[in-house]
């Protein structure tokens, strides 16, 4: 596995899995809590990769908020060396993936996890957009993110869930997933917040999990794509009745 091979800090790593391959992005102090990471050794870290010019940062309020630099001239190399890592490893980083497993399954996803929910948990808003940026590399999280949203989707606050959707770059996977779990509900409100959020200049679809996608890979996705995820721009290898079974299963709404 050459990304660790060539960088050998895991904090290192682990932030530019965050900002490179999830699109993350946020304040030292949140960037430090999505890696497992402490403030100072994120601080020295996304210092020195500005100095290199591998992030951006912007003033947002009181923050200074640190995201990748995709105009970097080796920005495809960056790319190509997590997705390497990414496919060795199975996930964008373990732990962050595991804590964000955990959030979900403390709101109501029927999820195995190795360990509990330890510390203070993100707001609601907060868990379902990393679970939305987390369900691209895990069919599981995004098979059971509907039942999430049905449970909670009266404590959601739209206001915020739409705000940190877009600052992981998610919107069009929180659209799909609310007027999915709207159907699978037959719930109105939900389909409606949906249909605000779709980009119609999106005309080509793209693939919805991550990792390297083969010609025959690629010819079983848009054979199986359901319709109401290739209107959200997304190809994927999985049917609605996969998503419709657990939501019944859990909720006992066929």
């Amino acid at each position: 596995m050459l990304l660790p091979y060539l960088v050998t800090s895991r904090a290192r790593r682990d932030l530019l899995r965050l900002l490179w391959a999830d699109r993350a992005e946020g304040s030292v102090s949140e960037l430090a809590r999505m890696a497992s990471v402490s403030f100072a050794a994120v601080h020295r870290e996304l210092e020195a990769m500005r100095a290199e010019g591998l992030v951006a940062c912007e003033r947002v309020g009181a923050a200074l908020v640190y995201r990748a630099n995709r105009k970097h001239p080796q920005a495809a190399l960056v790319r190509r060396l997590l997705e390497e890592g990414m496919t060795a490893s199975g996930s964008p980083s373990a732990p962050h993936a595991e804590k964000v497993r955990g959030w979900l399954a403390a709101a109501g996803a029927p999820l195995l996890v190795s360990r509990r929910v330890v510390g203070r948990m993100p707001r609601l808003e907060e868990v379902l957009a990393e679970g939305l940026a987390l369900s691209h590399h895990d069919a599981t999280v995004a098979r059971v993110l509907p039942l999430v949203l049905w449970l909670q989707r009266d404590r959601l606050d739209h206001v915020r869930l739409v705000h940190e959707t877009t600052r992981r770059n998610e919107l069009q996977a929180l659209g799909f997933f609310l007027e999915l779990t709207g159907r699978l509900g037959g719930d109105p409100r939900l389909t409606a917040l949906s249909g605000r959020l779709r980009d119609r200049r999106r005309s080509r679809a793209r693939q919805f999990f991550a990792g390297p996608h083969g010609r025959m890979a690629l010819a079983a996705a848009r054979r199986k794509t359901p319709p109401l995820a290739r209107r959200w721009g997304y190809l994927m290898n999985m049917g609605l009745d996969s998503f419709a079974s657990a939501f019944a299963k859990h909720t006992g709404v066929a």
